[in-house]
């Protein structure tokens, strides 16, 4: 019997680019979006890469704690230059997001992230 759970993070490389894709519903726990933060930052630290993309299709809720999950993975990125980029996400989300300045559309605004609608742009700018 397998009482492993599965992972919160899906990842793949494609030309470079680490794609994360949350697989939670809901950032809201504080023990999940821990689990969220520590499982996104292993993977980035192990395998080879230029770019981050969060893909953000199952996720419609991120809680404070969930925020800091993203800004712990942007401080453990060896490269300070290194883009990471979210795509899918909602409105409600990018709303959330650009009131707490994490991403921006305004060039002279920096952020500490990017975003775009599709997957596909994300790989395409990344």
């Amino acid at each position: 019997m397998n009482n492993a759970s599965p992972p919160l993070v899906a990842h793949e490389l494609a030309n470079e680019v680490l794609i994360l894709t949350p697989q939670v519903d809901q950032m809201r726990e504080t023990d999940v979006c821990y689990s969220l933060r520590d499982n996104m930052t292993d993977v980035a630290n192990q395998i080879d890469h230029r770019r981050v993309v969060i893909d953000m299709q199952n996720v419609s809720f991120v809680s404070s704690v969930g925020i800091l999950a993203f800004l712990n993975l942007r401080r453990a990125i060896p490269n300070p230059n290194e883009k990471i980029v979210f795509c899918n996400l909602s409105q409600p989300l990018m709303g959330l997001f650009k009131i707490c300045k994490l991403i921006s559309e305004n060039a002279n605004d920096p952020s500490p992230f990017s975003y775009v609608d599709t997957l596909e742009s994300a790989l395409a700018v990344a």
